[in-house]
């Protein structure tokens, strides 16, 4: 029998991905978990003005260094659309998971901690690249929060509060994957930090949905090497003189 949590969890899911959402559920069930499925937006489906309203291919040529897919602008859209909820509905802190992860043991043990996870804008669940930690905290006897110079590039999954949606939002249009926009944080005044252990892993069961609607490709990564040395310089710049968060 589920229990009800004392806060949302959202998994985005494409209708096309039943598989992942069945591997979801029955992680979830066994943990007791009650979730909320958010079907993901497939951007191979999108008409050009939809994409034109959300997404600005100037300011991308200007600060990135590849045109994003329309797989990585659904991706994007698809995380937009839980936050709008969140600044909808006036909800205070929710757990958000894409459908491509492994739960792991100490992930319930988050619920009881809100009311300490709840002040802090952006809490990362997992980090595909282990990117050491700037600054350690212990908050809990089972868990530490970390801040980093390089903030994981994965939105596999985080918590996310109320405050932390807002300047999400501040951001009218994007031009960067959704992940690569949580490591320029700064630029909302956005905190970003991570929850150790982490909580969930990225799985290795499933090809990336994203490459699998663009060709293998998250993106076309062939742009100018001038183009390219801008944005190397910029993160360069950030992860140099910027931690995520403070602690």
């Amino acid at each position: 029998m589920k229990y009800v949590n004392p806060c949302p969890v959202y998994i985005i899911n494409l209708d096309c991905a039943s598989a992942r959402m069945q591997g979801m559920d029955k992680q979830l069930d066994n943990l007791g978990v009650s979730y909320q499925r958010i079907a993901a937006v497939r951007g191979v489906d999108l008409p050009a003005n939809e994409v034109e309203k959300v997404y600005s291919s100037e300011l991308n040529r200007q600060h990135f260094r590849y045109n994003l897919s329309l797989g990585e602008i659904g991706c994007y859209m698809s995380h937009r659309n839980i936050w709008q909820i969140m600044v909808e509905q006036n909800i205070e802190f929710a757990v958000i998971l894409e459908d491509d992860l492994v739960i792991n043991a100490n992930f319930q043990q988050l619920f009881s901690e809100i009311n300490t996870l709840k002040h802090y804008d952006l809490i990362k669940l997992a980090d595909n690249r282990s990117f050491p930690a700037a600054q350690k905290k212990k908050i809990t006897d089972d868990f530490e929060l970390v801040n980093f110079n390089t903030i994981p590039n994965c939105a596999t999954g985080y918590t996310l509060s109320l405050n932390g949606a807002k300047k999400l939002l501040a951001r009218k249009v994007f031009y960067r994957p959704v992940d690569i926009d949580m490591q320029f944080c700064k630029e909302l005044n956005l905190s970003v930090y991570g929850l150790q252990p982490y909580p969930i892993t990225e799985s290795n069961d499933f090809a990336s949905d994203i490459a699998a609607f663009n060709g293998g490709r998250h993106g076309n990564k062939t742009t100018s090497f001038i183009r390219n040395i801008k944005y190397r310089l910029a993160l360069w710049y950030l992860r140099k003189t910027h931690l995520s968060g403070v602690l």
